[in-house]
Formats: structure tokens, C-alpha cells, sequence
């Protein structure tokens, strides 16, 4: 009878040790992740944080779509505010039609056409100016505000801009908002690859913030990440750099990097939209020059060469750029000075000798007849600044990207900045906003379309 307690009592024990070891192994399994995971995915994932990612998040969202935004390690509709201040340009709106402005889909295609020296891509142009009349109502609908005034109706009738307080960030807390409302899924891991099967789009490589890798399904993806100006010396190398500042830094192109992996097409890569810039080199600020073209004007280097301000931006532009590192200025009239928002950026200059030193030189420019010396002048150093990348990629008006063939890459989309072929070599203020409300409205409506066939 001892006996077989005993036996009873030994295996109990065997019993209990050997569940603990399966707990024991199991919890250990658990905290070293080692466990496979079921694979995950969804219909369609967005990546970028821009204001297109959003609005394109947004409408995949509303069209029935499992929509997953990748931000790809850049804050949330950081580029807002810089889009709602540089204006929207549309037609039919109610500050036009108080005035009595008539701004046809066909006008306002000239317009662009004429900016862009007729670069543009024709079916992209013909489908934008198709929408132009609904983009006022967009901007509210997307962001709560009206562009509300036309500050130049003669010369732009087209360009708005929204005179409501914190119009930038109103803009921005309203999208979000509707995105987490339409049920968008925000994911934290950045993108690494997109692969692609023969067909198609398939699958994103995912790295966590613990450095590992994994893939993740979807149906389509659409780039919505921003432009390439903070990575602009790297498409454009033959450009000087120490006289350009890039405006926005965030703006590194990795949209740009997953798309061209895959051999999609990128076009008008020599447009830029640059701005001068006024530069305190002590303090290394810069402020947007308000009076870029005038008589009153000249632009010096170092080398002593003189370029009147009366020519175009591009060539005031391209002067300041091929000057000398630092040696670039901008001298205007005492009147002019004083009377200009930027006046701490300039500096007093009274006499031809007093120029001659201050640009380096050993002698006053050789063309200083341009000026005249009986009132004093003030000078400032000037930098250029690129503030926008109209080149990108090349896509439908629907959004989808194309192969340097001119075939489309099945299941990828493209909106905003990253998206080329609208502009051509110069761009219409307030665009940008434009761009992005019709473009990434489209990617966003069709990429979910495609997925949920």
C-alpha cells in the first residue's frame, strides 16, 4: 500500500515538472518573439506623412479600402502649413465670381501651359484643369479653410490665398481627424523595399525600430512621401552648392528611391522652384528677398561682374550660383532699403570704395556707372533657396506610375510633390496645394479600386 503511494506521489511530481517545463518554455518562447508570426497585410498601404499621404489615405479609406499609412519616419503633415501658405490656385470660386472674374478650365490651361513653356504632360494638364473648379471646396472640405483672397486678380486671377488665423494648422488637425475617422491604420515601421511579382505589386519589407525585417502584403501602395529637395545635390550634381540652401530639408526622396528600384520613370528633373534669399552669414539666416526683379536693383559677386535686376529669376538665379562661395549680394537704394520688411539684412554702403571692400574686391566693379553716388545705397548677401521639386515621377491621371516604357507598374500610385509632369519648367503660385488635392484625391480612389478587385 506504501508502495504504491509512493509511485502515485512520483508521478504527480514527473507530472508537475514536466507542465512547469512546457510553461517555462513556453513564456520564454513568448519574450524572445520566437513564436512565427502570421503574416500580415492589408489592401493598401500609403507611405508618406505628407498632406497627400493623407488625402490619399483618406479617400482609399472612404472607398472601402484597409488602409495602412507608413509615415517612413517623418512627422505627420509637416509640409501643411508650408502648402496652405503658398496659396491654391482653382477657378469658378466665390472671390472670382464677386469680382466678376470669368477664369475658364481652358484659360487657366494656358496659363499653366505658358508658365511651364509647354512641358506638361497633356492628358495629366487636361484631367488637373478638369477638377479646377472643385479644388476650392476640396481645400474646405480636406481642411476647414477658404482661400478667400485674391491678392493680384489683374496678374493672377487664378492664385488664393486663406486669410483665416492659423490657417496651417487648422488645415492640418481637420485631415487628420478625418483620416482616423474613416478608420486609416498608422503604422510605425519604415519602408525598405517594395517587391513586385511579374504582374504587379505584392509585398513591403518592414524594419521595426528593433532593426529587424519582415514582409507585409498588400494589394497596392501608393509613394506620397514629399519631393527631393532636401536630397537635391544628389539629382543634381552639376549644381553649386555654396551659394544654395535647401528650403526643406525633410525632403530626402526615399519615395523616389522605392519607385525607381522598381525602374519607374522620372521626369523634369532640372526644374526647380527657387526663391533668393537675403543671408546673414554671421548668424546664418535667411529670409525670401520680396523685391527679386526691379530697376532698383543690382546683383555683385566677387569676381566684380554686375547683373541689373530687371532679367528674369532664372538668371538671377543662375548668377548668384556661380559666384564665388559667400559672394553673392544684392544692393538696392537707400529709399528702397528702408522701406523693406528685410531691412536688418542689409548693410549701408556710401561710397564706391566701401562696395569694393565689402564684396573682396581690390577696385570698385568695373560697370559701378550703373550707380550713382550722390545718396547712398544698402547691400546684403543673397543665397539661392529651393523650396519645391517639380520633377518626379511619371504617372496617369489616375495616379499610377509608369516604367520607362511608358507601361504602368500594376498596383503602384503616386501623388503630391514626388509626381512630375504637371508643371514643366516653372510652376503657377498656389499650385503645389492644387496638385496634391487632385492628384492624391485620384491615387487614393483608384489604388482602392484596384485592391479590392
Amino acid at each position: 500500500m506504501l508502495q504504491m503511494r509512493g509511485s502515485s506521489a512520483a508521478v504527480t511530481l514527473l507530472l508537475i515538472l514536466f507542465l512547469s517545463i512546457l510553461f517555462i518554455s513556453y513564456i520564454t518562447l513568448k519574450k524572445g518573439e520566437e513564436i512565427p508570426s502570421v503574416p500580415q497585410g492589408g489592401d493598401l498601404a500609403v507611405i508618406g506623412g505628407t498632406t497627400a499621404a493623407l488625402i490619399s489615405a483618406l479617400e482609399g479609406a472612404g472607398a472601402g479600402a484597409q488602409v495602412y499609412l507608413f509615415s517612413n519616419g517623418r512627422e505627420l503633415l509637416e509640409d501643411t502649413s508650408f502648402l496652405v501658405a503658398e496659396g491654391l490656385a482653382a477657378i469658378s470660386t466665390p472671390s472670382q465670381l464677386e469680382r466678376g472674374i470669368d477664369l475658364t478650365a481652358e484659360d487657366f490651361q494656358k496659363e499653366i501651359q505658358e508658365k511651364g513653356k509647354g512641358v506638361a504632360e497633356p492628358l495629366l494638364l487636361e484631367a488637373f484643369v478638369s477638377e479646377a473648379h472643385l479644388f476650392y471646396e476640396l481645400a474646405r472640405y480636406y481642411g476647414g479653410i477658404e482661400f478667400d483672397s485674391l491678392p493680384d486678380p489683374a496678374e493672377k486671377p487664378y492664385f488664393h490665398l486663406s486669410t483665416f488665423p492659423g490657417a496651417g494648422q487648422k488645415f492640418q488637425t481637420l485631415l487628420l481627424e478625418k483620416a482616423e475617422k474613416a478608420g486609416v491604420i498608422f503604422r510605425s515601421e519604415r519602408i525598405r523595399e517594395i517587391h513586385c511579382s511579374p504582374e504587379r505589386v505584392q509585398r513591403l519589407i518592414l524594419e521595426n525600430e528593433k532593426g529587424e525585417t519582415f514582409p507585409f502584403y498588400i494589394q497596392g501602395a501608393i509613394l506620397a512621401d514629399g519631393g527631393y529637395c532636401g536630397d537635391i545635390f544628389s539629382r543634381h550634381k552639376y549644381l553649386p552648392q555654396g551659394n544654395l540652401i535647401s528650403l526643406r530639408p525633410e525632403e530626402k526622396g526615399e519615395g523616389l528611391r522605392l519607385a525607381l528600384e522598381l525602374e519607374a520613370d522620372f521626369l523634369q528633373t532640372d526644374f526647380l522652384n527657387k526663391k533668393i534669399l537675403l543671408y546673414n552669414p554671421f548668424k546664418e539666416h535667411f529670409r525670401e528677398f520680396s523685391l527679386v526683379k526691379s530697376n532698383k536693383t543690382f546683383y555683385i559677386n566677387g569676381e566684380g561682374h554686375v547683373l541689373p535686376g530687371t532679367v528674369s529669376l532664372e538668371e538671377i538665379a543662375d548668377f548668384i550660383l556661380r559666384s564665388p562661395e559667400g559672394k553673392a549680394f544684392v544692393l538696392v537704394s537707400e529709399k528702397i532699403a528702408l522701406g523693406l520688411e528685410e531691412r536688418e539684412y542689409f548693410q549701408l554702403i556710401n561710397t564706391p570704395d566701401r562696395l569694393a571692400s565689402f564684396c573682396g574686391l581690390t577696385e570698385p566693379p568695373a560697370s559701378a556707372g550703373h550707380f550713382s553716388f550722390h545718396s547712398s545705397y544698402y547691400i546684403s548677401y543673397v543665397k539661392v533657396g529651393v523650396d519645391y521639386t517639380p520633377g518626379g515621377l511619371s504617372v496617369t491621371p489616375l495616379g499610377e506610375v509608369k516604367n520607362g516604357e511608358g507601361k504602368i507598374i500594376r498596383g503602384l500610385y503616386a501623388a503630391g510633390e514626388i509626381t512630375g509632369g504637371l508643371h514643366g519648367e516653372g510652376m503657377l503660385p498656389g499650385m503645389a496645394l492644387s496638385e496634391t488635392i487632385f492628384l492624391a484625391g485620384r491615387a487614393g480612389r483608384s489604388a482602392a479600386e484596384y485592391a479590392r478587385r
